[in-house]
């Protein structure tokens, strides 16, 4: 049977397209993005100060949750709300995937251990029922490095494919951001040819160039990957999406119906720092305000089934525990991927749409400018500061007549 290609896994999005409940997404994404963008845009510049002030806040408040959440020895329970239980999948060597199939029935597979190890000490743990949530099964979603899915479709390539002469200058696309823009237009036209994994997919300069840019040079762990350079995946919302359906299928099927989840979050990310891929992506606005620690490439489920910050934290999360494991040495077990869920079910039910979680949330890789547009009817507020509700008299009052109370 050949390998399926990234362009063959896509395929379905034809129909997923299609969908009533996509369509009516899509119309709601559509009207909240454009009225948030034209409200942040008409606000006074003191007004937008304070929207991008709180969004700060908020970033910052995500990387102190993710600080406090990754697993201490042998703790099930570490985080609180969306990161309580988070459990990463190790394994004594390397995944060595050689099709996308194969991803999704590791995922599948350690969904189903990882529940059946930890259900019953959740269960005793916990003094409400859990009946319903072990059914649905413990985990609402999985943390994907980038280079676990670029490895899937075999997106690398050789040194000398990449770096070579256009005129007079010898061009690596790590640093494409210090050429003119003719040189980078004539560097892609030429190197588009030379990388066999994209030839069938009809990539745009930047989704190509944000591909190169977070490249890296693989370790010799995996030998068919020896002196490549692996390139990050493109497309990877839709990736994310269609993973989630076919791996909440397979769980279905492996347990014989014992686990079936009402949906799953996949979130795809990269441990680079954004500021070289935000430039090449174009998000130079007033818009984008960066999540600074690393980059969330992909993620399924609709935005407010699963926000951007989520996605931000546990991908923090993910990256303090895994540490570049999936090739290096750097611990004696790799960690491909880590798996989330809650501390009790009423957390899922209150902070994410549980039915929505494999939503297609829109094409291409997570845009930080639609996000932060559709995120100031859902999370910032236009509203000025209350005046302080403290009033000393009041509370000095109520301080000497207390024992009248008692």
């Amino acid at each position: 049977m050949a390998k399926i290609t990234l362009k063959k896994y896509l395929e379905p999005l034809n129909q997923v397209l299609k969908r009533k409940e996509q369509q009516k997404w899509f119309n709601e994404l559509e009207h909240k993005a454009k009225s948030g963008a034209e409200r942040f845009l008409s606000a006074e510049n003191f007004d937008r100060e304070g929207f991008v002030e709180d969004f700060s806040r908020r970033v910052r408040t995500e990387e102190l949750k993710a600080w406090y959440s990754a697993p201490e020895g042998k703790s099930l329970f570490q985080g609180t709300s969306i990161s309580s239980l988070t459990i990463p999948y190790e394994i004594p060597e390397p995944l060595n995937l050689g099709s996308i199939e194969k991803l999704e029935e590791v995922i599948a597979q350690a969904y189903i251990q990882l529940h059946d190890q930890h259900a019953s000490t959740v269960k005793n743990a916990i003094l409400e029922r859990v009946d319903q949530w072990l059914k649905e099964g413990l985990y609402y979603g999985v943390v994907i490095a980038s280079k676990v899915i670029s490895q899937t479709f075999d997106l690398s390539i050789s040194e000398q494919d990449v770096i070579f002469d256009v005129g007079d200058q010898k061009i690596d696309p790590h640093e494409i951001l210090s050429y003119p823009d003719e040189i980078r237009k004539l560097y892609f036209e030429k190197c588009k040819d030379r990388v066999s994994c994209f030839q069938d997919l009809a990539l745009t300069q930047q989704e190509f160039e944000s591909s190169l840019v977070l490249g890296d040079i693989s370790k010799p762990k995996l030998e068919r990957f020896k002196n490549q350079i692996m390139l990050a995946p493109v497309k990877c919302n839709e990736i994310a999406a269609l993973l989630a359906e076919n791996v909440c299928d397979r769980i279905t099927d492996l347990s014989s119906g014992r686990i079936r989840p009402r949906s799953l979050c996949v979130i795809i990310y990269d441990t680079d720092t954004p500021y070289a891929y935000h430039q090449v992506m174009g998000y130079k606005g007033q818009l984008n305000p960066i999540l600074p620690g690393l980059i969330v490439l992909g993620c399924s489920g609709t935005i407010p089934a699963f926000r951007w910050l989520y996605a931000y934290r546990t991908s923090l999360i993910a990256q303090k525990i895994q540490k570049g494991s999936l090739f290096s040495e750097a611990q004696r077990s790799f960690m491909p991927f880590i798996f989330y869920g809650v501390l009790v079910p009423r957390d899922a039910e209150i902070l994410l749409d549980m039915g929505n979680l494999h939503r297609l949330r829109y094409l291409g890789n997570l845009n930080p400018e639609l996000e932060f547009s559709y995120l100031m009817h859902n999370v910032l507020q236009t509203e000025p500061p209350a005046a302080t509700s403290f009033c000393w008299k009041k509370f000095k009052e109520g301080h000497h007549n207390v024992h009248d109370r008692i």
